[in-house]
């Protein structure tokens, strides 16, 4: 068992959103998409969606392909091997400059289809698992892991004083990463969990409704500065468990590794884009 190796760090603050596995039934597309090779070979990439843009640097078509549909990259099958290893800078806006995140990611997967060719389908496929469960046969959780009284209808998420509300907080730093959530629907944690694992999480602990939580764990990924939201504060690894010790220390659950069903992402052709 070992954590997923994408080298990625920042602080982004999710809100609970569906798992998108295939193509929209209607087309959103950007006003204007520009598409460059990056050859600098760094290491760090950044990812950013403010309102009716779209800045990518330095990032792997897969990585691409996994924030345009919402899932794991463990989700991700098949494929050439540039995808994991040609980088590329994407910069696109949108005809809407109040254009939300959720439509900008709708835009990617267009711009991914039309610059690179990109056909995928869904399908089910019986593969290694993580099947997340509540560690304790009494049911009860860890000390990080509360039920949320706060209301969250109709609220966005948010950081306020410090606390987060709302959402769930990925904070990445080159050695260590943390999950904070409040008021937080607990399916949208499990799939951020994933993007931390090399293979899906399928959910057992029949947990719903909103948590407040708490989860630091190491991490192998790279840094990303000048995110908004700013980094957590690495500290060392010896100082952190992994994440497999930390679900269980912290939340009170656990990963267990086996067999199992899974929706997943097949690409069925891609290709080189031609750039601008």
């Amino acid at each position: 068992m070992k954590p997923s190796r994408l080298a990625l760090a920042l602080s982004i603050l999710a809100v609970a959103a569906p798992l998108a596995q295939a193509p929209p039934s209607a087309t959103r597309a950007f006003d204007a998409v520009s598409v460059k090779r990056n050859k600098s070979g760094e290491t760090r990439i950044r990812f950013e969606t403010p309102k009716g843009r779209l800045t990518t640097v330095n990032v792997p078509l897969r990585f691409a392909i996994r924030q345009a549909y919402r899932v794991p990259e463990s989700r991700i099958v098949g494929g050439p091997a540039w995808l994991d290893v040609d980088r590329f800078d994407i910069v696109a806006t949108a005809g809407d400059e109040a254009a939300s995140s959720d439509v900008i990611r709708l835009m990617l997967r267009t711009a991914l289809a039309d610059r690179f060719g990109l056909a995928l389908h869904s399908e089910t496929r019986q593969m290694p698992i993580y099947s997340l469960v509540v560690a304790k046969d009494d049911g009860s959780l860890g000390p990080n892991l509360r039920r949320s009284t706060t209301d969250c209808a109709g609220q966005g998420g948010q950081v306020v004083a410090g606390r987060v509300r709302c959402g769930v907080l990925v904070s990445q730093a080159p050695t260590s990463a943390s999950l904070r959530g409040g008021g937080a629907v607990f399916a949208e944690f499990v799939r951020l969990l994933a993007d931390f694992l090399d293979r899906p999480v399928i959910d057992n602990t029949k947990l719903t409704g909103a948590f407040d939580l708490e989860l630091q764990f190491t991490s192998d990924r790279g840094s990303l500065p000048g995110v908004p939201g700013g980094l957590t504060t690495a500290a060392s690894p010896t100082d952190i468990p992994s994440i497999f010790t930390a679900l269980q220390e912290q939340l009170g659950l656990k990963l267990n590794s086996q067999t199992g069903t899974a929706d997943v992402l097949v690409i069925d052709r891609v290709s080189p884009p031609s750039e601008d």
